[in-house]
């Protein structure tokens, strides 16, 4: 692990971060510490992917930078870690930059991917612009909740609640419910959701749209929510409407 103070920097500004950067070069991991503490950030450095975990849940960043291709642990697999229980936004840097490699690495849930050797200016700007989108959806987020009887779909806590009973949503299970739920009865396309709930291009994966609003589904069913329900408009896409009891 890198010695990294993560003092403030007298340069932070509102919207200066906690960044965590997991990268097992060590010059790379101080070269983004860096460029990411002089845009006013603070952060903590680690070079052995093992330790990721744990200094997450120590650390609590507000972003996470990931290298893809780290001995022991690769980034893959942290990703896929870190969306079990976390929505914090995932940059990854990778001199693995083909079209291919960016798409499995964000269909996995990064939120944007950056490739080595990369341009110090670019880097700082991707991490402003990921902090800021996640800061505007927190802002609009806290103290909400869309209630439909006993059935809360709590936006702070990313939570879906069935009278005593939390369901077990993943975090794009969820980002999928407050999407459909936040607009009751609204026709939601495939595309609307990719882009909306994944972020993708238009058109790129229907299917996966399908895949994951089945299991939102059987999560409602076996939560016995009576309340809502997820139609499907042929043709077209889906809507979330209320059922009158």
């Amino acid at each position: 692990m890198l010695d990294q103070e993560t003092a403030p920097s007298s340069r932070r500004d509102a919207l200066g971060g906690r960044i965590l950067v997991v990268d097992d070069d060590r010059d790379v991991a101080r070269l983004v510490s860096t460029v990411l503490e002089e845009a006013g950030h603070e952060v903590k450095a680690i070079t052995d992917a093992r330790q990721a975990m744990d200094t997450f849940h120590e650390f609590h960043p507000d972003l996470v930078t990931l290298d893809v291709l780290m001995p022991a642990v690769d980034g893959i697999s942290l990703c896929l870690q870190l969306r079990r229980n976390s929505d914090v936004p995932v940059l990854f840097l990778s001199a693995k930059d083909d079209p291919p490699d960016r798409v499995v690495g964000l269909r996995i849930g990064a939120d944007d991917y950056l490739g080595k050797p990369f341009d110090n200016d670019e880097l700082a700007a991707r991490v402003e612009a990921l902090l800021r989108r996640d800061r505007v959806h927190n802002d609009h987020s806290k103290d909400r909740q869309l209630r439909y009887g006993r059935f809360i779909v709590d936006l702070a806590s990313m939570q879906a609640i069935a009278g005593d009973k939390q369901l077990p949503l993943t975090p794009t299970e969820f980002k999928l419910l407050r999407t459909l739920a936040g607009e009751p009865g609204r026709v939601f396309t495939r595309d609307d959701l990719l882009v909306g709930v994944w972020s993708y291009e238009p058109g790129s994966d229907t299917r996966l749209v399908d895949v994951h609003v089945g299991r939102l589904r059987k999560k409602l069913e076996q939560a016995e929510v009576s309340e809502v329900l997820i139609e499907t408009a042929r043709g077209f896409g889906y809507r979330l409407i209320e059922r009158s009891n």
